[in-house]
């Protein structure tokens, strides 16, 4: 009979060596009657003793027999659980052999379907190379189109910019578009330097257009805004400004801008300028300067002073529209000047029609003068903003200026004509200098003084503006008037040679002592006053020669007469001790200067006296000095210093 194990290993050994297989294979090759078992068999036994009251060998007897009942009953269940096992395994082995039926059908299928995949791969060859060809086509247009993409969004103009350069609202995006404009264009400008490129001819011709159409439409945004400038309290946008500094590029487009703007503020200063003369301010202060008309000084210059501060305004409302410098555009520095003068072209006008009335109906030399400083000052002060000098508003200021200055010159011409007229008619028995003379200098030294205090002295080329300078005129008016003084002298013959010269040291003095205090007459004293000293210094050769013809004294004879020596001697001693034709202080008691008629008269005495000494010494050397005549009549040089 066969044993549960040996079919069991049978059963293991035919199929797989699977996991279920080795365990099988594993529990019927153990042993029952191994150490194992027997040590398991004899611990179960143990477990069925019981105490009894025998003796020991029963006891083991009956130990052994229980054991050999549980050794048979094991054997007994094991061979059943063998038998169970069996009948299981022979299920298991009907499923593993149905098993592998179907896997012996999967396997046929898979060899049918991998001829007919092999069948299909045949007949599809040409369609797959086809479509292989086809999407390398496709990877390749994509990376032409990735391409196209990036070169037209580098070099062309993006749909939303075109649109926002073709609106109408002006804004930040808009100049942004602008920069991307110019931005794109110098990029195409780069590409057209690698050589002949069509597309970006193309491109560029594109740009251009879309570049020009967009500043065609910010001129026109900028002219509508420049309308409203025309109001005297325009706010100044930052668009407008930013959108002026865009079209520096442009200079077309910026000088129709600027003329529009420069129209505009023409416009409102002057009808600022109207008002202010005709209706004055606010409520009525200030007044109008059209009230003041009256005081000429003070007219012309609120009618000034309102023009340099309207020039100020304007400059300030230029720099403004003008901005501060945007990146990449050219910086002015300064508003443009033309423009600010054409704004002040409207003041031109009604400023000078007033001005010249205000100038012909004024008399008054000082008054003139007044107004001439101002005119002067102000027209510096034009000037120092860099108004144009060919402009309307700095040619009629300018024309002020010299027609101010003439009718000065003018006036001052009459009156020193009318005092020529009044005082040099003839020359006063007294010598002095003539009335009309000093009203002529009180009106020099007011005229002397304002322009001393006035603020043209601290820039004297200020005073050129109209003509030549004021101060020297009023010089040649003085020459004037010594030229004058000496003519009259010279042709009135009734007058002695010195005292023609003590007429014009008379009117010389006055002369000096109103230039003494000013700074701007210091070149014409100076030469003057070596004049004066030239004609002190003829007055004492003249009184010296008068003195020696009146003492009867042989002092030009080369040789002394001795018959006539005591006569002389005699007449001398006579004229010295009447002491009327010697007395020199009288004869220059008619010079105005105090001062200058002692030294006179100390300088005649002396330069006398040193004549008598030699005089004295050549009658001393005669023989004829020996006799008692000549020796009582000869005075000694000390004695006649003292007489006279």
């Amino acid at each position: 009979m066969v044993s549960a194990n040996s079919v069991v290993v049978a059963v293991a050994d035919k199929r797989a060596p699977g996991m279920l297989g080795r365990r099988a294979q594993q529990i019927v090759q153990q042993p029952l009657d191994g150490p194992e078992v027997r040590s398991a068999l004899e611990a179960l036994a143990s477990c069925y003793n019981t105490p009894s009251d025998s003796t020991g060998v029963d006891s083991d007897l009956s130990g052994l027999a229980r054991h050999r009942d549980v050794r048979g009953d094991m054997q007994a269940r094991g061979s059943q659980m063998d038998a169970e096992f069996v009948l299981a395994l022979g299920a298991v082995e009907a499923a593993f052999a149905g098993l592998e039926r179907s896997v012996d059908e999967l396997d046929g299928q898979c060899s049918a379907l991998r001829t007919q995949v092999n069948t299909a791969l045949r007949t599809t060859a040409a369609a797959a190379e086809q479509a292989g060809a086809l999407a390398d086509e496709r990877r390749e247009l994509s990376t032409r189109l990735s391409l196209a993409s990036d070169f037209l969004s580098r070099f062309s103009l993006a749909e939303s910019d075109a649109e926002r350069l073709s609106g109408s609202v002006v804004d930040s995006a808009y100049f942004a578009a602008l920069d991307r404009v110019a931005a794109t264009r110098a990029e195409c400008q780069k590409l057209l330097g690698v050589g002949t490129q069509t597309a970006a001819h193309e491109l560029m011709r594109e740009l251009s257009a879309q570049e020009d159409a967009a500043y065609a439409a910010l001129l026109r945004w900028v002219m509508a805004k420049a309308r409203d400038l025309a109001s005297d309290s325009a706010p100044v946008e930052p668009q407008l400004r930013h959108a002026l500094r865009r079209l520096h590029a442009h200079p077309a487009l910026l000088d129709a801008a600027a003329t529009e703007i420069a129209r505009a503020r023409r416009e409102a200063v002057g009808r600022s300028f109207v008002a202010a003369l005709v209706r004055g301010g606010a409520g009525g202060t200030p007044r109008p300067i059209d009230a003041h008309a009256g005081d000429a000084p003070r007219y012309v210059g609120d009618m000034l002073a309102w023009a340099h501060q309207a020039c100020a305004e304007e400059g300030e409302l230029l720099d403004a529209l003008q901005g501060p410098p945007v990146q990449g555009l050219p910086v002015q520095g300064q508003a443009d000047r033309g423009l600010l003068a054409v704004a002040l072209e409207a003041v031109a006008r009604p400023l000078e029609l007033r001005v010249a009335q205000a100038v012909a109906e004024t008399r008054a030399p000082a008054v003139l003068f007044r107004i001439d400083s101002l005119l002067s000052f102000y027209a510096t002060l034009f000037a120092a903003v860099r108004l144009p000098a060919d402009s309307a508003f700095m040619a009629t200021v300018h024309g002020l200026c010299s027609s101010a200055h003439a009718r000065l010159l003018s006036a001052l011409d009459a009156l020193l004509l009318d005092a020529v007229a009044a005082a040099f008619d003839r020359v006063p028995p007294t010598l002095d200098a003539p009335p009309p003379l000093a009203a002529l200098l009180a009106v020099v030294d007011d005229i002397l003084r304002l322009h001393e205090d006035s603020i043209d002295q601290l820039s004297e080329p200020q005073s050129t503006v109209g003509g030549a300078p004021v101060a020297d005129h009023i010089a040649r008016m003085l020459d004037r008037l010594r030229t004058e003084a000496h003519a009259a002298a010279a042709d009135d013959t009734a007058l002695r040679a010195y005292e023609r010269t003590i007429f014009e040291l008379n009117v010389l003095a006055p002369l000096l002592d109103h230039a003494v205090p000013f700074a701007s007459l210091a070149c014409w004293h100076s030469v003057q006053e070596a004049s004066h000293t030239h004609l002190a210094d003829t007055l004492c050769r003249q009184l010296v020669q008068l003195v020696k013809e009146k003492s009867h004294l042989p002092f030009e004879d080369a040789e002394i007469q001795a018959d006539t020596l005591v006569d002389c001697l005699a007449r001398f001693n006579h004229c010295l001790k009447s002491a009327s034709d010697l007395d020199v202080a009288r004869l220059v008691a008619r010079l105005a200067d105090h001062a200058l008629a002692r030294t006179v008269a100390h300088r005649v005495t002396q330069m006398f006296v040193e004549e008598y000494a030699q005089l004295y010494a050549r009658i001393s050397s005669l023989d004829e000095s020996k006799s008692p005549a000549v020796t009582a009549l000869l005075l000694m040089p000390d004695t006649v210093a003292t007489l006279l």
